[in-house]
């Protein structure tokens, strides 16, 4: 019988342990989202059998279950069937279906192998998260990448003596709350999708939660001023010992390059002891996935629905 928690800061720990080795470096899989997006799924844990269960208690409904892949270990076959009987037996006890939700493609394939024929798949391309190696976002190498290198030396030559970047600290929390206020508002002014607007008030809440939890939390970032004045910030937090996550990226868009250049110092001032940076999902916003690609990601980790059939 899996015992379902509320999620809180005491968990912290211990989900970090499994997520930080099993998570396979994906946003989805850390403390940190399902502390500040409960408010979205409702993250509900239970340690059982040397694995951790994940149930998105507000993506439920009478009819499905809905969770994460349990974190373990991969080479545990027996164990990982074992896992996934549990969740079966928790959905069914209620009447419901399994349903996973942004899967990996190992995790897919394990649950395809250990229970053929038992899901519908559907691949999640808007979940689908860009990775890439912390060096080149750094040194920008190539001539892919030679436009970025341009408009980042642009910016340190318009702007010289002008702006100034720095790490995050409580001092600057309220300065990054009237920035975020007035970029919704622009951002909300230009943009009517309603699914666009929802995904960006869903956003606008994980970041005040992040600011009122910032220090427990472990995050770190960086902020840029221009003439004194707060333009932009970058928040970050790490998936394991070799990746890094960046959670929110936030720049004023009336000054040009300045999304080029807040990438490239949070990538630089930030990240310099992990290998990769996970730039997260776009979820299906054109302009985003367009960002996203121009930057020529190592590799994606894509991500799949499965659903009991």
């Amino acid at each position: 019988m899996l015992n379902f928690l509320p999620l809180t800061m005491d968990m912290k720990d211990m989900i970090d342990s499994y997520t930080f080795k099993y998570g396979e470096n994906s946003c989805q899989h850390s403390f940190v989202s399902s502390f500040c997006l409960n408010g979205k799924y409702g993250d509900m844990f239970c340690e059982s059998g040397n694995f951790l269960f994940t149930l998105r208690s507000k993506r439920c409904n009478d009819k499905e279950r809905v969770y994460l892949f349990p974190h373990g270990d991969f080479e545990d076959f027996d164990g990982i069937k074992n896992a996934l009987q549990k969740i079966f037996d928790d959905a069914h006890e209620k009447n419901c279906r399994v349903k996973f939700e942004t899967l990996t493609e190992r995790a897919k394939n394990v649950v395809e192998k250990l229970f053929p024929g038992k899901f519908l798949v559907e691949s999640s391309r808007d979940y689908g998260e860009y990775v890439y190696k912390v060096e080149k976002l750094i040194k920008l190498p190539g001539g892919e990448l030679a436009k970025k290198r341009t408009n980042i030396h642009k910016f340190f030559r318009d702007y010289e003596g002008r702006y100034r970047i720095e790490k995050i600290i409580p001092e600057y929390f309220t300065d990054i709350k009237k920035f975020q206020a007035k970029w919704l508002e622009a951002k909300n002014s230009i943009d009517t999708d309603p699914l666009h607007r929802a995904q960006l008030n869903f956003e606008n809440e994980e970041i005040k939660i992040i600011f009122d939890n910032f220090e427990i939390l472990d995050l770190i970032g960086i902020v840029l001023f221009l003439d004194g004045k707060l333009c932009g910030y970058v928040v970050g937090s790490p998936l394991s010992k070799n990746c890094f996550d960046e959670i929110i990226n936030k720049g004023d868009r009336n000054i040009p390059n300045i999304s080029r250049v807040l990438v490239h110092e949070f990538v630089k001032i930030c990240c310099d002891d992990y290998e990769y940076i996970n730039r997260e999902e776009d979820l299906g916003v054109e302009g985003l996935r367009q960002i996203k690609t121009d930057y020529r990601p190592d590799f994606m980790i894509n991500k799949f629905i499965l659903t009991e059939c």
